[in-house]
């Protein structure tokens, strides 16, 4: 009981920009994780892939907004003194780190990467099928 109100009086009593940053590591961590697991053909590759990018999510204290809304209101219930305007401003801190950490640093990335396998795989092919059909005149 005691332990879960320190926690939750420990996520909000840090400032704004604190909880963003941990929120973008956080989320950073998870994606990376979820990524991973998803590249991974058995389970037990799926397994690994989860657990040392979560570990390390956990064990370092990031802010995740998902994770917070299961703290903030269970240290609340048992009596820590956390307002509903601080725990909705710290989620509001993690949730806008999570979308950069994630959606930016992990998926635009990936996302960039691949658009560009993607287009040099496309120019490869025209360069063939130019170089074949030079060969055929």
């Amino acid at each position: 009981v005691e332990f879960a109100i320190q926690v939750a009086e420990k996520k909000a009593g840090q400032t704004f920009l604190s909880t963003f940053l941990k929120g973008i590591a956080a989320n950073f961590l998870v994606c990376v994780g979820v990524w991973q697991a998803t590249c991974a053909e058995e389970v037990a590759g799926k397994v690994l892939a989860l657990f040392f990018p979560i570990t390390a999510f956990v064990a370092s204290g990031f802010d995740h907004c998902i994770a917070n809304q299961f703290f903030f209101p269970v240290g609340m219930f048992l009596g820590a003194g956390i307002s509903i305007g601080n725990m909705f401003y710290k989620l509001l801190a993690a949730t806008l780190g999570n979308v950069l950490g994630g959606g930016i640093f992990v998926g635009a990335v990936y996302w960039y990467c691949f658009e560009e396998m993607s287009h040099s795989q496309h120019l490869k092919r025209k360069i063939r099928v130019g170089a074949s059909a030079r060969k055929r005149d």
